[in-house]
């Protein structure tokens, strides 16, 4: 299990991770670890249904996502090195997120309702898919901790204040 780094100033959190450039038995171990870390974060009584490697201190650029949520398909954890946006649509959904390195923070964010992404898997080969719906929305939650951004980021100075008064951030 991995400790999940936490606070909205955390310079981990907030530097833009490195490409991944071993794909080798180091890597999948790590994987392996985020991926136990993700389904039962230390300390905290919530499972994550994402989880970017800046969040457990691996400054690379890799990211744990699960697909399928809130549908009645089977949920499916994708992992995904050295991801990029290639579409993003300019139509847009308000949902209330959260974070496990901001625990007990949420907020409404307004992200692209659909995305075309490209990932390297495990393997270091690349795959190219299109998503939507919560699939979209959390893909682009674990993206944004790759470029040192944090669902805060997009909120009001109001919300975030109150976040703060709340003792959330």
């Amino acid at each position: 299990m991995l400790t999940i780094l936490t606070g909205e100033d955390n310079k981990i959190l907030r530097t833009p991770a490195k490409p991944v450039v071993n794909f080798d038995e180091k890597l999948a171990d790590t994987v392996d670890l985020m991926v136990a870390t993700m389904l039962n974060p230390d300390g905290q009584d919530v499972t994550g249904i994402g989880l970017a490697a800046p969040q457990v201190g691996i400054t690379e650029q890799i990211i744990i996502v699960t697909l399928n949520v809130n549908t009645k398909k089977d949920p499916k954890i994708v992992v995904m090195m050295n991801p990029e946006i290639l579409e993003a649509s300019e139509a847009t959904t308000n949902y209330e997120e959260g974070c496990l390195s901001l625990p007990g923070a949420y907020g409404r964010v307004t992200r692209p309702a659909k995305v075309k992404v490209k990932w390297q898997n495990i393997n270091g080969n690349w795959c190219e898919k299109k998503f939507d719906k919560w699939d979209a929305r959390i893909f682009l939650h674990e993206y944004d901790h790759l470029i040192g951004k944090m669902f805060v980021d997009y909120l009001s100075h109001k919300e975030r204040a109150k976040l703060k008064d709340q003792g959330k951030l």
